[in-house]
């Protein structure tokens, strides 16, 4: 293992160790490599630190008894201040497999002749910080917190662009009040091959609908059943007559009513059959049920518009020439 991977392995095994939640990032996310999400009550916040780690003796070299001190390019420095996430820079030891940190702001980092520099304190080591770090992802507003989401999702959208394919499969913990689910996205590409890129097991949602909770997962998604995939459970339901999976979400769609003198539903005189409704793929549905414990879904995403005028903005922001001083002088 190199040291750089060293260094990664060593921070998400301490992230982790906190109870907080270790992502690594997407390489076209220039000069960030991994994020930090906070957790309260054991749910994921979206409150978010992003993290650069350097590795390696190379780094130690300029130090005292008091701090490491870390000299960087003037692009580097523009980037980390001007990102939409506070920023830490995490320094790996392998010598004394340590890491140390401080946040990267105007008040910590010092330009100097060449580029700039900042203090690593050696009091800070990362396994001790845990209530420091939940501070500083707490500064972030809750815009702030939605354009975040979006710009971590931005890596997935321009698969979609690219024309790839997102894959969400998802386990859906039925009998849970927790709202407990799986959730696994894949990318596949014009070869078939899979790419995961994104695995969680997420509790907190109580007893709200899935299709709603993939829409407050997924803001920037449309959501249609893979109905390839589909097909094969579908052809052995109808020939069984067996709708378990269906009926988890079949009733609410066409508007049924449960009547608890005959312990059944109630169908509007219009509603599809259960056969005719289960062929629309933006029905969104279980394929399978296991052990009447666990819904199944395999989900395809696509942009909605949302996502497409953030993409058009996005791309405006990073290429465009804006010339601020002569409108604000």
């Amino acid at each position: 293992m190199s040291v750089e991977r060293e260094g990664v392995v060593t921070v998400e095994k301490i992230v982790n160790h906190m109870g907080l939640i270790f992502r690594e990032q997407p390489i076209d996310d220039y000069g960030i490599d991994a994020q930090i999400e906070t957790v309260k009550d054991g749910y994921a916040t979206g409150r978010l630190i992003a993290v650069q780690i350097k590795s390696g003796e190379s780094y130690i070299k300029v130090v005292n008894d008091e701090y490491i001190v870390y000299h960087g390019q003037l692009k580097h420095y523009k980037y980390w201040l001007n990102h939409t996430l506070p920023v830490i820079l995490v320094i790996y030891d392998p010598k004394e497999d340590a890491c140390y940190w401080n946040e990267v702001n105007e008040s910590t980092a010092e330009l100097s002749e060449n580029g700039w520099k900042i203090n690593i304190p050696l009091a800070n080591r990362l396994e001790n910080s845990r209530e420091e770090l939940i501070k500083i992802a707490e500064r972030q507003t809750e815009y702030e917190m939605k354009f975040n989401s979006f710009l971590l999702s931005k890596p997935w959208m321009n698969e979609i662009v690219n024309g790839n394919k997102n894959v969400l499969c998802v386990g859906e913990w039925i009998n849970k009040t927790s709202g407990k689910g799986d959730f696994d996205l894949k990318i596949i590409d014009e070869n078939g091959i899979e790419k995961e890129v994104y695995k969680r097991t997420i509790w907190g949602f109580g007893c709200k609908p899935y299709i709603q909770v993939f829409r407050e997962l997924f803001p920037w998604a449309d959501f249609k059943i893979d109905i390839d995939f589909y097909e094969e459970y579908d052809m052995a339901a109808i020939a069984d007559g067996d709708y378990e999976a269906a009926m988890q979400t079949y009733p609410d769609s066409v508007g049924a009513k449960f009547n608890i003198n005959i312990f059944d539903y109630e169908y509007p005189a219009n509603s599809p059959s259960i056969t005719e409704w289960m062929k629309d793929e933006n029905n969104i549905r279980p394929y399978r049920v296991g052990a009447g414990e666990v819904a199944f879904y395999q989900l395809v995403l696509q942009l909605n518009d949302v996502a497409k005028a953030f993409l058009t903005v996005e791309e405006y922001m990073n290429k465009d020439e804006f010339h601020y001083d002569i409108i604000h002088p």
